[in-house]
């Protein structure tokens, strides 16, 4: 199996050809499968997409991982330049009024809900799917598959205190019901795909692994580490030392005091705009 994966934006770009987008947007192309996970704020995806010779009109499948506007605003660039006939998967949750609770300039709700709605892809007659079960195979032909409904057992991976949902008027701790995670079997194992990774890098691992029983080889994307202090990243990087996971290129929302620290992981890979990995 052929897989390569390609960070097209990301809040940080070490290559003067490419541009930074605060967010993430991750292009994986498996074997004749092309797929874009999530689009970053301003949609700087699609311009690298063109300098990295990926063209995103030929792709098979959008999904948004969840509906953070620095996951999903970017498909107004790419609907814009014409990019209207691909598949667009996202969690039936997703269209919900999502806030931070920022403290550091008096208290107050900072929204950061997607900008997207269904009746914006509607009038674009983009063909979107809200997905509904737990575990989706997005391809006949393909073992890849789109993980939602992740269970908590990780014992130190809590809820981040500061991201709320509002319903009915009244704020609540968001629990990330929309997240959605991508995984492709691979060889007897699994690759993992994250947006944020809200849930935590052991909690979703875990849950993959107990869902499809195989063991986790790469894990790729946002750790929400930035949420937190430094023991949680501490226990994260042993826990990932006794993992099976080979391959762990994370960055976005990690944040830079976590992502220092795994630099002394043999399978750490920063991620940022313009990193390629072949898996």
């Amino acid at each position: 199996m052929s897989i390569t994966v390609t960070a097209l934006s990301e809040n940080i770009s070490e290559n003067p050809e490419l541009e930074a987008d605060f967010g993430l947007s991750i292009h994986i192309k498996i074997n004749n499968k092309s797929i874009l996970l999530d689009a970053g704020s301003i949609g700087k995806c699609f311009d690298n997409a063109k300098k990295l010779g990926i063209e995103l009109s030929k792709l098979d499948a959008i999904l948004l991982s969840h509906g953070h506007f620095d996951h999903t605003d970017g498909i107004v660039r790419l609907i814009e330049n014409g990019i209207t006939n691909i598949p667009l998967y996202f969690n039936r949750y997703m269209f919900c009024e999502r806030y931070w609770y920022k403290k550091d300039d008096g208290d107050y709700y900072f929204p950061t809900m997607s900008g997207l709605s269904p009746s914006y892809l509607q009038r674009h007659r983009i063909p979107f799917k809200g997905v509904c079960t737990d575990v989706y195979k997005m391809f006949d032909d393909e073992e890849i598959y789109i993980l939602s409904g992740i269970e908590r057992t990780c014992p130190f991976e809590e809820i981040c205190p500061d991201d709320y949902i509002k319903t009915n008027g009244e704020f609540s701790v968001d629990t990330y019901c929309d997240e959605s995670i991508l995984v492709i079997v691979s060889d007897g194992e699994l690759i993992v795909l994250t947006g944020c990774g809200h849930h935590g890098v052991i909690n979703i691992c875990s849950y993959a692994s107990k869902v499809f029983g195989l063991p986790v080889k790469a894990f790729i994307g946002g750790t929400h580490l930035l949420a937190f202090g430094p023991e949680r990243t501490d226990k994260t990087l042993e826990a990932i030392k006794n993992s099976s996971i080979r391959t762990f290129a994370v960055g976005h929302c990690t944040g830079p005091d976590a992502m220092r620290k795994f630099e002394s992981l043999p399978s750490f890979v920063p991620l940022h705009t313009g990193t390629i990995l072949n898996l």
